[in-house]
């Protein structure tokens, strides 16, 4: 996913390097989304594969 001018990314994953937690929007310009389960179309299971643990 590629965001477009002025597009925001959302994001509530707060312990993820790239989570502006304030603003609850991702800092990079394009993330890449995977599904852990296989390719059931279930939405749950979609998760962001350009997550990073935030160093305290």
């Amino acid at each position: 996913m590629k965001k477009e001018q002025n597009q925001l990314i959302d994001c509530t994953v707060h312990d993820c390097e790239h989570c502006n937690c304030l603003w609850n929007k991702c800092k990079l310009n394009e993330i890449k989304i995977c599904n852990c389960h296989g390719k059931d179309g279930n939405k749950e299971l979609t998760m962001c594969d350009s997550y990073q643990k935030r160093e305290n």
